[in-house]
């Protein structure tokens, strides 16, 4: 084997899934940017190429027509081949595998043998087996990039040139599709490994989120203990003031009953004024007496002034038991005053103390459905970590099976680049003739939309509008739009002269990117019977086609697309659409169906 030295820095997007067929990638000028191993092994290489490593079989940059294609090396040798599909600046190329490069060249060997046979003489076959034996050789080589518009070949099968037209544009859509998914799995996978790495930062970040929320959840706990704390030093300072204000009641009260009392007293001490100073009345006339009496009364004169002295002596106490007992008095009042007063401030502080107990009963409460919403979070948070383990499980699988997609759509190219195909189906004289047609009338249907428009028979957003109203009562499914109206009458003139225009042009009509048929022929606009099977090939107005070509004949905004498709009636059919455009915007496609036979 050839030793070759790996190339340095050459960027991921330019890996080739490891397929049991080579496959290879070249630059501008034809040289192997790199190879899997399936062609290494086949071409004799180590390692990943050196950058200028050329291509095999002397292939060159301007060999390579087209988007794509196969080239065949000079020579004899049947399995020097390739299949080629431009790639940016570069080619994406496919090699035979081992076993069909066996198998093209016990083909290419036997394709002798007719050419042996004429030059000997041999009579002429009439033009039924000359056919048979083109068509035998060309399927043996598979291919099918045989002339058969011929009038002799005409003559003979018209069905056989029609099934080879069949084949050659299914194989055709099969190439471009695996094509365009080979293209495509490198992109899934490199979606995929992001998918892969922003699920796992997801589940990174919910459980730092889960863990948030859990610390937070504990928090709430705590927070809720110590406000049941609080309010249980609350409810008991409450009780302590309702006793307080019981107690100041009660002293008030008492003060009250001994301003009652000291009252009688100061009743009782008027009684003794006023006796005292009777008493010092007589006293003094009994002085008087005792004087006018002369000696006889000096006895009595003695008397009367120690009751003078005592009455004096009473009324002085009795002033001194006055002035105790009204500064006992003014006491009592600032006491009643200050128990009202502490009664108040205690009744004050019972008040505050309720509201305060209704505001934490109130904190109680919303900590409460803190709580509970921090337990729907946490649930919330783990089943979405639960969700991107399971994503994480999901790409994995992916990963797995846009592997084995690489590997499948390898073999694929392998097995449809057995085949040699037209490299242009508009040779087809049929082909060509339909795209002349549509693509004259979609501009036809363009100019007459955007008359309707100008003379206001229909607004731009109507015409475009994708509202689609079920039709009841029918099946398969019908529906009215806000363009079908307009549709009815200005599609008709144009769509009918196509139809007519050959025998072999079965339906010619328009659809919008839904695949909605707002106006089918006439033939297929038949009055509705309720029989599905009969209204399903007589009625197929203002239906939406949903199959694979009906999705997009009005959705591309190619020149033309040519499709091979089985209609839901049964039938092998083209299909070849072209867009329609309404004053610069995309409206739908033309579409016409045929076949060749």
């Amino acid at each position: 084997m050839t030793q070759i030295e790996t190339s340095a820095g050459v960027p991921d997007g330019d890996a080739l899934p490891d397929a049991p067929v080579g496959l290879l990638r070249l630059d501008r000028d034809a040289c192997i940017v790199s190879a899997n191993a399936a062609a290494r092994d086949l071409l004799g290489l180590e390692a990943r190429p050196a950058p200028g490593w050329p291509a095999p079989w002397g292939v060159r940059p301007e060999a390579l027509h087209g988007a794509e294609g196969v080239w065949v090396a000079p020579g004899t040798d049947a399995a020097r081949r390739l299949r080629y599909r431009r790639d940016g600046e570069g080619w994406l190329v496919s090699l035979p595998h081992a076993e069909t490069a066996a198998l093209l060249q016990r083909h290419a060997a036997s394709m002798s043998a007719p050419m042996t046979a004429a030059s000997s003489g041999v009579p002429a076959a009439d033009p039924a087996r000359r056919l048979l034996a083109r068509v035998g050789a060309g399927l043996a080589a598979c291919d099918l990039d045989l002339d058969l518009a011929d009038e002799a070949v005409l003559a003979a099968d018209c069905h056989l040139i029609a099934g080879f037209g069949n084949l050659t544009e299914a194989i055709r859509q099969a190439v471009s599709l695996s094509v365009e998914i080979a293209g495509a799995v490198p992109q899934v996978v490199a979606d995929n490994d992001r998918l892969v790495q922003q699920s796992q930062a997801q589940v990174d970040a919910l459980g730092e989120v889960l863990a948030a929320s859990r610390r937070l959840a504990d928090g709430v706990h705590a927070a809720a203990a110590e406000l049941a704390a609080v309010r249980e030093e609350a409810t008991r300072a409450d009780a302590s003031v309702r006793a307080g204000h019981v107690a100041a009641a009660e002293l008030g009260e008492a003060i009250r009953e001994v301003e009652r009392r000291v009252t009688r007293a100061t009743e009782v001490i008027e009684v003794i004024d006023a006796v005292s100073m009777q008493t010092n009345l007589l006293s003094v006339n009994a002085g008087i007496q005792a004087a006018h009496a002369g000696p006889a009364g000096r006895g009595f004169a003695v008397v009367a002034t120690e009751i003078r002295l005592l009455a004096e002596r009473a009324a002085k106490a009795s002033r001194e038991v006055r002035d105790i007992v009204e500064s006992t008095v003014a006491a009592l009042a600032d006491g009643t005053a200050s128990a009202q007063q502490t009664g108040h401030v205690l009744a004050d502080v019972g008040e505050l103390l309720a509201r305060a107990g209704g505001a934490m009963a109130s904190v109680a409460t919303r900590i409460g459905a803190q709580d509970a919403e921090i337990a729907a979070i946490d649930a919330a948070v783990e089943h979405a970590t639960g969700l991107g383990r399971n994503n994480l499980e999901r790409a994995a699988c992916v990963a797995s099976r846009s592997e084995a997609l690489g590997r499948s759509v390898a073999e694929l190219q392998d097995c449809v680049g057995l085949f040699k195909l037209p490299p242009d189906p508009m040779r087809v004289a049929r082909h060509a003739r339909v795209r002349e047609l549509a693509s004259a009338t979609a501009s036809e249907i363009g100019r007459a939309l955007e008359s309707a428009i100008a003379r206001g028979e229909i607004g731009a957003d109507a015409l475009f509008e994708r509202q689609y109203t079920p039709i009841p009562d029918i099946e398969p499914p019908r529906f009215h739009t806000a363009f079908d109206g307009l549709c009815d009458r200005v599609l008709p003139p144009l769509q009918e002269p196509v139809l007519e225009a050959h025998p072999w042009i079965a339906f010619a009509i328009c659809a919008n990117p839904d695949g909605y048929v707002p106006t089918h022929n006439l033939r297929f606009s038949k009055p509705l019977t309720g029989r599905r099977d009969i209204d399903l090939v007589g009625n197929r107005t203002k239906r939406i086609f949903g199959d694979r070509v009906g999705r997009s004949v009005g959705a591309h905004t190619d020149p033309f697309r040519l499709q091979v498709y089985r209609r839901d009636t049964g039938e092998i059919m083209f299909d070849l659409s072209v867009p329609v455009f309404v004053n610069g915007r995309h409206w739908g496609g033309f579409r016409l169906g045929y076949a060749l036979d």
